[in-house]
């Protein structure tokens, strides 16, 4: 009579298999996630990018409107100057995996100032979105005419 079944070797076998392919799949969907992060982070500092420039090119309020950089956060704020206690300001929390990091700016400041009529910027320069996680990094650009690149 011959038995039928599976082998203690080949059972070992295919659950290590099923394992390494679940880990390799746990480890490429965080990956995928990290990534979305710092690409949805970058597209809604952009956003605010264009927003500050478009509010001050309508005029809205009078005055010229910007964004205030810190490492894990930034402000939209309206003025010529940032004023860190203005409850008018709305503040942006970057999650825990995203951070700004080299932050050159005309002028050596954090303010990225849009400029009355027209929206140019006088604190232009780059900054960069960086998630250490992934080892990625993302270059945002700023010029003269306030024109945003990344």
């Amino acid at each position: 009579m011959k038995k039928h079944g599976f082998t203690f070797p080949e059972i070992i076998l295919v659950i290590t298999i099923l394992c390494v392919s679940l880990g390799l799949i746990v480890l490429y969907a965080q990956t995928a996630q990290l990534r979305a992060d710092l690409n949805s982070q970058r597209d809604n500092f952009i956003g605010y990018l264009r927003l500050a420039q478009s509010d001050t090119e309508s005029g809205k309020d009078g005055v010229n409107h910007g964004i205030h950089l810190e490492t894990n956060s930034y402000t939209i704020f309206s003025g010529d100057t940032y004023a860190a206690e203005n409850p008018e300001n709305f503040t942006v929390e970057l999650p825990e995996t995203v951070i700004f990091q080299n932050i050159l700016l005309n002028g050596n400041g954090n303010d990225i100032i849009f400029e009355t009529p027209k929206g140019e910027c006088n604190t232009y320069g780059s900054v960069e979105l960086f998630s250490e996680q992934i080892n990625k990094i993302i270059q945002i650009n700023i010029n003269e005419l306030g024109l945003v690149t990344y």
